[in-house]
């Protein structure tokens, strides 16, 4: 009986688990903009020390982002009316504790014998403490535009919970989850839900109101 209350309780974290990584989906956005400007050309670089290769893809895909928002990538500073950097980090691993109730079945006795039943005492339903410790990560993007004379103009920062520290992985959906607030103020921490469409695979980006 001891090997199946193991059993059940492994489970149950398993569930618990599966249920918490849906929220590495979930972006936490923080942003401001000076005074709504209209988008244009800008030239883009990064302040994170990264592989070439794999910053470039980054770049790529926050350009294609941008340009969805009226603003054209242009590779000579010189030339740009705006100066946009972004970073980004994944810190970790960080450890969060939680404490919920689990039943145990009342034909279980806590004597030698592990099957006492209800001859043994236990006639109503019994619950227990149990505590459960998680590991994650998290993921942070920041993207600030500059005007040519170097003032900030706005900024967006995205953050979001995962269980592992690869940065490639959730970078899509930071790059989603910002998207809303790009040369907008959010006045507040908001969370916005990053899904997968089933049918054309791209991300779409849904406010929450929680």
């Amino acid at each position: 009986m001891k090997k199946i209350w193991i059993f059940l309780m492994v489970t149950f974290l398993l569930i618990l688990q599966g249920c918490s990584s849906l929220n590495s989906k979930v972006v936490a956005v923080d942003s401001y903009s000076t005074v709504p400007v209209p988008g244009g050309t800008y030239y883009l670089s990064s302040e994170t020390k990264d592989l070439e290769l794999q910053q470039e893809a980054f770049a790529m895909n926050l350009s294609e982002m941008l340009a969805a928002k009226g603003y054209a990538r242009v590779y000579n500073k010189k030339a740009a009316q705006y100066n946009i950097v972004f970073n980004y980090s994944s810190t970790g691993p960080l450890t969060s504790m939680q404490s919920y109730q689990v039943p145990v079945n009342p034909w279980w006795s806590s004597g030698p014998d592990m099957y006492g039943g209800i001859y043994d005492g236990y006639f109503g339903p019994q619950w227990v403490n149990s505590v459960e410790a998680t590991t994650y990560f998290v993921k942070k993007l920041e993207v600030s535009a500059y005007s040519a004379n170097g003032k900030p103009v706005w900024q967006v920062v995205g953050t979001m919970k995962s269980f592992n520290s690869e940065i490639r992985g959730s970078f899509d959906y930071l790059v989603s989850g910002i998207s809303p607030f790009v040369n907008r103020s959010s006045n507040q921490i908001v969370y916005v839900d990053v899904s997968q469409d089933q049918a054309t695979g791209t991300l779409v980006p849904t406010v929450s109101d929680y």
